[in-house]
């Protein structure tokens, strides 16, 4: 989707290609190479043919015959390499087209579009070009020359052949179009239902602390599974009507040959042609097809990677940047912004000189976070004008995002360098080095203001900041806003948006630093093959001997003709020859159903176990997503390959040692060799690019997110430049990565051509003393064999990142804390250690808090207050001590963690069984005045509305022990008196435990916890 006036997206191409020639370089370099190489491999073929059917009928040279195996390998080995090579350049360039195009449309379009869905649509949706440029492209580009320049020389030789393949051959692509069509779009359903899965898991993921609060998370699973189930049936129902179409094809195709030969054998016995000749087409015939054969089977690839291709070209090209008037400070007339039905802002005017402070003091609800974003360029008002210099802007979010792995990272990223001067004026010098993700949200705030006052010094003159002392103690919300202050005294216009009176500043401690410990990796694994998984493999097996014995019938039927016997006594060949041909189709297709079905359950299984071990902050949305899904794919192409190699390998043996015991060892140590050499030359050569690549893309996928997300604040400080071209530094990494490992798939194709071109060789020159009749089979049959062997290289490549994924997605989950049931709430002696953690965050804690008591926590921020409430969720467990507290919990957090659906929804996390009624009494009660229906997403809400939401949430669970973290950060103080009073009424004989950074809140307690430097100190309150 776009907002009013940006241009409209490219319009994506038509055909097989789609829009990847026009958007993708690498993609119209690998069609011209793919083209040059066709026309080369059809040369290949012909000598290859013509010299085994010479050695099979006249003793013809086998030095030949192996010098022409030789050059065909090397050429099956470039045309590999080079599309997959391209592959890595075009998902490079595809993706650099995603994110420069979704930065330049700005923060508010990547907001509406959904930054996780962007997200899959830049990773795992490009990551389908994989299998595009390996399986469909060279498929489809040497559909258009092998067949042509092969089935020249057969009309050369044999016209009646030539004459069936230019009938029979227009079929299959009639067959692709037709079916084509009425797969796309079900591909688009399919791509869209990935889209929704990880947009959904994202929102699971996000909201898993409140849903394991109000333990609803195990109920989640069933939702999980729900959505799991219903990607699997969107993409088997494609699977089902894809691989249809690729068992028509193969079925034609297969028929088509078994004509061919039987027309062969009919000719040979009234004498119209030689044996060689004879062989020379039988052999040649299935050139003609199997591009064709290919390009089906394949189909399904190129959907998806099309599908990937038209998502990315339906991303609109961004606008040309509007610009603003410059002029000195702030000016803003009349402005209005519509929203939910509404103006807010309506009609909004004020102007900021150089020096002012210009504070924004309406309600919740009012517009002042649209207003902000309006300044920012972010949103398109619907009525007046502002004038700003937007090159000169910093800011400060009411939900501060970052990119940086450590506060000085993201210093260092957003503002080019680290001032402890400016850090310590907001008492944040001691979180220089802390892990972004380890600061608590007052602490994150700081960082944000730290961040915006730098670029002021630096010489911004335009300070934004959105309520930066919602989540503050009085102390460090002094110390804030006089940093505020001194920042306009040096001259920048100051826009303010607050709800709240600052206290005196006093000295704020540095507080306690909390070392963590690196997380232990996850041991790496192989999964165990499913039931349904062997079953797809003793299909694929079966299907492979199915072409094996077609290509031995089909051998032995001519060389039979040849000698010219009565036309009944071929009768039986005939009939097996077509019998193979249809049951190799069948089974073919039975086997892709079952593996890919049975891949999906596994996928979907494991995704609800790893969900049923998540643990609030141990959540991770890639082993959810990304892992399990690669898992998922690698699965069906690591652990079957090489059970359908053996099982068609050990088949062909057995029949080569019956013909001829020499052959069958010879055919077995062929085999061997290349069943172990072509994947050991597929893994030495890229040395574990593989594994590499996977982590990789795993990184990248990670980062691609990071930089949606933070966006906002990326675009408003300038850094997104510097996000995009490290991110583009990591992707041209791994693009070489990709390069490397396509060295190594194609080296390994060239082996695979390489040992059974040479295995019929060696068979052929053990043939003496055997029956002729039987010799064809020994020159014909190792070269069916060159497709079975060929999805080892893969398999082999593949198995390091599967088990390295399955490894990351089995890992035991976190133990689950222990908490006593009491009536009121006791600890003692308790430390906390958070996992991983160095050092405990609070010390021997111990205090009692009777039931039905109002207690209130204060501290300075980051002291340990929301990680007391942790503790008494059973987030985390004591490192030592006991807990004792009300069974049933409801819980109000700091963050309103609400998930992109409706408020009746969001609502219903707390009682599931609340009639609207009900609703709506909690949503008066916590003061916001919403529809039931209204929507919910990042933006849709201002901070006050969502936390109130949050609120009524918590009210709906009627709990025995209510945690409120800071409820009325984001409230005017007389909307929260207001608060505060209705919670007193409707909570009154519950025990109620409410962080605050405000006095007057505090003095409403019975108790009052003070924490600070990992201790906490109780003293009694003043209410009542």
């Amino acid at each position: 989707m776009s907002f009013p006036g940006a241009p409209s997206a490219t319009k994506p191409g038509k055909g097989p290609l789609g829009a990847l020639p026009a958007l993708s370089r690498s993609a119209r370099r690998a069609l011209a190479v793919c083209a040059a190489l066709a026309a080369a491999t059809s040369g290949a073929l012909v000598w290859q043919a013509v010299a085994l059917a010479d050695a099979l009928v006249a003793g013809g040279s086998l030095g030949v015959l192996a010098a022409a195996v030789v050059v065909r390998a090397l050429l099956a080995w470039a045309t590999e390499s080079v599309a997959a090579r391209a592959a890595a350049g075009a998902k490079e360039e595809l993706r650099a087209a995603v994110l420069d195009r979704a930065l330049g449309l700005g923060p508010s379009w990547i907001v509406a579009r959904g930054p996780a869905e962007l997200a899959v649509v830049a990773t795992r949706g490009l990551d389908a070009l994989d299998a595009y440029f390996t399986r469909y492209l060279p498929a489809l580009v040497t559909t258009a020359v092998v067949p042509v320049l092969v089935g020249a020389w057969i009309l050369w030789t044999d016209p009646t052949s030539a004459f069936l393949i230019a009938v029979t051959l227009p079929l299959i692509p009639v067959f692709a179009v037709l079916i084509g069509r009425f797969t796309s779009a079900r591909v688009a359903k399919a791509a869209s239902a990935l889209e929704r899965l990880s947009g959904r898991l994202a929102e699971l993921v996000r909201a898993l602390p409140v849903l394991t609060a109000f333990g609803r998370a195990a109920a989640q699973a069933g939702a999980v599974r729900e959505v799991g189930e219903r990607y699997r049936r969107a993409t088997t129902g494609t699977l089902r009507v894809a691989f249809l179409s690729a068992l028509v094809l193969e079925i034609a195709a297969s028929l088509s040959v078994a004509l061919i030969a039987v027309g062969i054998g009919l000719r040979l016995v009234s004498g119209e042609m030689t044996l060689v000749v004879g062989l020379v087409v039988l052999i040649l015939a299935p050139e003609c097809y199997l591009p064709l054969r290919a390009a089906g089977a394949a189909h399904h690839a190129s959907e998806d990677g099309v599908e990937a291709v038209r998502r990315v070209a339906e991303i609109p090209e961004p606008p040309a940047p509007a610009g603003s008037p410059r002029v000195p400070g702030v000016e803003v007339r009349d402005l209005r912004v519509r929203r939910r039905g509404r103006f807010a802002p309506d009609g909004v005017s004020f102007r900021v000189r150089p020096g002012e402070v210009h504070r924004l003091d309406a309600p919740s609800g009012a517009g002042k976070s649209t207003l902000f974003g309006v300044l920012l360029g972010f949103v398109r008002p619907d009525g007046g004008s502002v004038s700003v210099d937007r090159d000169a802007i910093a800011w400060v979010p009411q939900r501060p995002a970052f990119a940086g792995r450590t506060v000085a990272d993201e210093l260092e990223l957003t503002t080019g360098r680290v001032d402890l001067d400016v850090l310590a004026s907001v008492a944040a010098d001691h979180l220089v080095a802390r892990p972004i993700a380890e600061l608590s949200t007052g602490e994150r705030q700081r960082v944000a203001v730290a961040r915006a006052l730098t670029r002021v010094r630096d010489g911004a003159s335009v300070l934004l900041l959105d309520e930066p002392t919602a989540h503050l103690d009085p102390a460090t919300a002094a110390k804030v806003v006089a940093a505020v202050e001194r920042a306009a005294a040096g001259g920048a216009a100051v826009v303010l948006a607050r709800h709240r009176s600052v206290e005196r500043a006093e000295e704020v401690g540095a507080g306690r630093r909390v070392e963590r410990l690196p997380r232990r990796a996850a041991t790496p694994r192989t999964p165990r093959p499913t039931a349904r998984l062997l079953a797809g493999a003793a299909l694929g097996a079966a299907a492979a001997l199915s072409g094996v014995a077609l290509t031995a019938l089909a051998a032995h039927l001519i060389a039979r003709a040849a000698t010219q016997p009565p036309i009944l006594t071929l009768s039986v060949l005939v009939v097996g020859v077509r019998t193979f041909a249809l049951t190799k189709g069948v089974l073919r297709y039975l086997e892709r159903l079952v593996s890919h079905d049975a891949a999906f359950r596994q996928a979907g299984a494991l995704r609800v176990r790893l969900w049923r071990g998540l643990r609030p902050g141990r959540a991770d949305l890639t082993r959810l997503v990304d892992d399990v899904d690669t898992v998922r794919d690698l699965v069906p192409r690591v652990l079957q390959p090489p059970l359908v190699a053996v099982g068609a390998a050990a088949a062909a043996v057995l029949l080569f040692a019956l013909i001829e015991p020499r052959a069958g060892v010879a055919l077995a140590v062929a085999l061997l060799v290349g069943g172990t050499l072509a994947p050991a030359v597929a893994v030495l050569t890229e040395r574990r690019a593989t594994a590499v690549l996977a982590r990789g893309r795993r990184e990248v996928s990670e980062r691609v997110l990071t930089l949606l997300t933070a966006a906002p604040d990326l675009i408003a400080f300038g850094a997104d430049r510097a996000v995009r071209a490290e991110l583009a530094r990591r992707d041209a990494a791994l693009a070489r990565l990709a390069r490397r490992q396509a060295l190594g798939a194609g080296a390994a194709t060239g082996v695979v051509h390489l040992t059974t071109g040479l295995a019929a060789a060696a068979c052929v020159g053990l043939s003496a003393g055997v029956d002729p009749l039987l010799v064809p089979v020994l020159g014909l049959v190792p070269l069916a064999l060159a497709e079975v062997l060929g999805a080892l290289p893969a398999a082999a490549q593949h198995r390091a990142a599967l088990r390295e994924a399955y490894g990351r997605v089995v890992e035991p989950p976190a133990a689950v804390a222990e908490v006593s049931e009491a009536r009121g709430i006791t600890l003692d002696g308790v430390a906390l250690r958070w996992p991983e953690s160095a050092e405990p965050v609070l010390e021997d804690v111990a205090f009692h808090v009777p039931a039905g008591s109002r207690v209130a926590v204060v501290g300075p921020s980051g002291a340990g207050k929301s990680s007391l409430f942790a503790l008494l969720l059973g987030f985390v467990g004591p490192a030592r001590g006991a807990v004792a507290r009300p069974g049933r919990v409801a819980w109000c957090p700091q963050e309103p963690m609400l998930v992109s659906t409706t408020v009746r929804e969001n609502l219903k996390l707390g009682d599931a069984h609340a009639d609207d009624d009900r609703l709506r009494w909690a949503l008066d009660v916590a003061g916001v005045r919403l529809d039931l229906d209204t929507a919910i997403g990042p933006t849709l809400l201002s901070g006050g509305e969502a936390q109130r939401v949050a609120l009524a949430r918590a009210l709906l669970r009627d709990g025995d022990l209510v945690l409120l973290d800071e409820p009325t950060a984001h409230l005017d103080e007389p909307t929260a008196r207001a608060l505060l009073d209705r919670l007193d009424d409707v909570l009154e004989g519950r025990t109620v435990v409410h962080i605050t950074h405000r006095s007057e809140e505090a003095e409403r307690a019975d108790l009052v916890l003070e924490v600070d430097g990992g201790r906490v100190r109780v003293r009694s309150g003043a209410y009542r």
